[in-house]
């Protein structure tokens, strides 16, 4: 790469392959966008079936395209297929490339939502190292921002899977969620939550974030909180709060979903009907996650919101930064 531009020498794509990729890549953004993994990994198969010679299996259009299908299958807790693929996307790129450093910042997330910290803090190390492969100042900033945001959210994602209450009652959170809403602003809602999160997600939190901060240049140092205001329970709950809304959006806002039709219509009965922590205790079912206050909390926030604010604050942002991204 150079000046943060990827080149690769290879036999330019005929039409005929381009006129078949730009929809596919449109579908499987899509389907990325609207948390279909299995849809994406087909739609991936497709496009690499556009690239039968063996000499374009390191072509960026491809490649991308895995990251997209890989990325989503961590946004749907499919670690350890996406750790593979990404192993495999490392071993096509040229290490110089954005590919090879968005690949790897994917694989460090992978590999931490599977409790192998040392593994993930070697790839840490690796992506902040070439960091600067990213020339532009905008992007290099927007993708470091990001990177460090989702390692932290993933440590305290990591010791929350498999915690708390093997079932969570339905109604037991409805109801600390209403005198949350009722008692409570969302700065008190968010100690609240930080306050719930078990200590070993604090102490990797703090350890993992130890150990990245300490690789980047002093000048990117000073862009980040002191350690001492990440361990407040408020910003541990903001955190916390930012991973919820990612493994929950599925549930909470996929138009097909229940309690998205009657949220966005501004039905009555979704708020009287539980139907906000129905949705809470599924989302994290599906993580294994137990914590009655976690629920509580994710159901007491979400209440406070219209379906179209909720979801456009929770809705997952990728790792990639695309061209047409326009986040600070």
């Amino acid at each position: 790469m150079q000046g943060g531009t990827e080149i690769f020498a290879m036999t330019k794509l005929h039409e005929y392959q381009l006129t078949a990729l730009r929809p596919l890549e449109a579908q499987l953004r899509k389907a990325v966008a609207q948390a279909e993994p299995e849809s994406a990994i087909e739609i991936a198969k497709k496009i690499q079936a556009l690239f039968p010679d063996n000499r374009d299996r390191s072509h960026h259009r491809l490649l991308r395209a895995k990251l997209w299908a890989f990325e989503a299958c961590l946004d749907a807790n499919r670690p350890y297929y996406a750790e593979t693929g990404l192993i495999g996307v490392r071993k096509l790129a040229a290490p110089s490339t954005r590919l090879y450093l968005e690949a790897s910042a994917l694989l460090a997330v992978a590999l931490l939502r599977q409790k192998k910290v040392a593994d993930s803090k070697k790839i840490i190390c690796e992506v902040i190292a070439n960091i600067n492969n990213i020339v532009s100042n905008r992007t290099r900033h927007q993708f470091q921002k990001r990177f460090i945001a989702r390692i932290e959210e993933e440590c305290i994602l990591a010791e929350l899977i498999d915690t708390g209450e093997e079932t969570l009652d339905t109604a037991e959170i409805e109801a600390k969620a209403i005198l949350l809403v009722q008692h409570n602003s969302d700065d008190e809602i968010l100690r609240f939550i930080g306050n719930s999160v078990p200590s070993a997600a604090k102490h990797l939190l703090l350890d993992v974030r130890t150990y990245s901060i300490q690789q980047l240049p002093p000048p990117d140092k000073k862009m980040l909180p002191p350690p001492e205001k990440v361990e407040q329970p408020k910003n541990i709950g903001r955190t916390t709060y930012a991973l919820l809304g990612r493994i929950a959006w599925k549930t909470f806002c996929k138009p097909s979903s229940p309690i998205y039709k009657l949220w966005s219509k501004k039905v009555p009965k979704v708020f009287n009907e539980g139907y906000f922590s129905a949705a809470a205790v599924t989302a994290l079912k599906d993580y294994r996650i137990g914590v009655p206050m976690i629920a509580s909390g994710l159901a007491a926030l979400a209440m406070k919101y219209s379906a179209e604010e909720f979801c456009q604050l929770a809705k997952p942002k990728g790792l990639m930064v695309s061209r047409d991204d326009k986040e600070d």
